[in-house]
């Protein structure tokens, strides 16, 4: 990681293809709106080999931003290269198709003064989605008074997180998953680190764009394992039965899909899972039926 020579540098990792170049137009902007009156950098990693000429072309006319190129089409990977490259004292993050808030970075920034202890700064934001908008995180009278058990609750994205860039190991940047790969590094973090929380929208996350990786099967079914790797990390601590119950549900989540995709197999391991999670086999023991049902429909060779 560079010396800090910007207040704020906001990394954007983007398949910088034509179907994203007015997201990532929009996504860029927004991180001047979000500055304000303070300095920033942008760092967009375009990523795979779908790349356009154009969009590259309209990037490198900006004396904002940095563009590096990265030819893996890895995400996790593409995040990592670019928070080693950036020249920020504080560092943000930001998919192509979200938007930081206006003027918001001044609050941040109040936060880390006030609280020198904080390295990493989670922030509420507006879930935008099928015509409504909502908090990210439920009102404080809802979520749990604990912080990180609130994050694993909460549907956030990579807009949450800024961190005191000098202070935290870019270790913790897990370059081999290659889905929830944020939530992992996110908890792995609260771990490591004090956290803050600002309970303030400062982005707008769109749950609704066309080919999100986030909406994938594949995505849904990589989450057993991202919560099993938590549970090791998490052994131990305060926060290790709430990993746990959250395991029982990715457990059971997945095991739904691949009931539906006709893999029982991996279905029944999961749904075994889930019921020694807590409360598991109240909650899961039912399944078993649709399961057994599910196997005596299924024809033999």
């Amino acid at each position: 990681m560079g010396n800090a020579k910007y207040p704020i540098a906001v990394v954007i990792a983007s398949r910088c293809n034509d179907a994203r170049g007015e997201l990532l137009r929009r996504a860029c902007d927004s991180v001047r709106a979000m500055a304000g009156r303070h300095e920033y950098s942008i760092v967009v990693v375009a990523n795979g080999d779908q790349v356009s000429p154009a969009v590259l072309e309209w990037l490198g006319a900006r004396s904002d931003t940095r563009v590096i190129r990265l030819r893996t089409g890895s995400h996790p990977l593409a995040r990592r290269v670019g928070a080693e490259v950036a020249e920020g004292e504080f560092l943000g993050f930001l998919d192509d198709d979200d938007e930081l808030l206006a003027d918001t970075f001044a609050r941040k920034l109040a936060c880390f003064r006030e609280r020198p202890e904080v390295d990493v700064l989670v922030t509420d934001g507006l879930r935008v989605s099928g015509g409504s908008t909502a908090r990210v995180f439920p009102p404080a009278a809802e979520r749990s008074p604990d912080l990180v058990e609130a994050m694993m609750q909460a549907g956030w994205s990579a807009c949450s997180l800024t961190l005191r860039a000098q202070k935290v190991d870019l270790s913790v940047f897990d370059t081999e998953l290659r889905h929830l790969e944020w939530t992992y590094m996110a908890l792995r973090l609260a771990t490591l680190h004090e956290v803050g929380f600002l309970d303030e929208p400062t982005f707008r996350y769109y749950g609704d764009t066309p080919g999100s990786l986030s909406k994938s099967t594949a995505h849904s079914l990589a989450a057993p394992e991202v919560w099993r790797r938590l549970l090791r990390d998490f052994a131990g601590t305060r926060h290790e039965g709430a990993v746990r119950r959250r395991y029982g549900v990715e457990c059971h989540n997945a095991s739904w899909t691949h009931a539906r995709q006709g893999n029982l197999r991996e279905s029944w391991r999961l749904h075994l899972e889930s019921l020694k999670a807590p409360g598991g086999l109240p909650a899961y023991l039912p399944f078993s039926r649709k399961l057994l049902l599910a196997a005596l429909r299924r024809p033999t060779d």
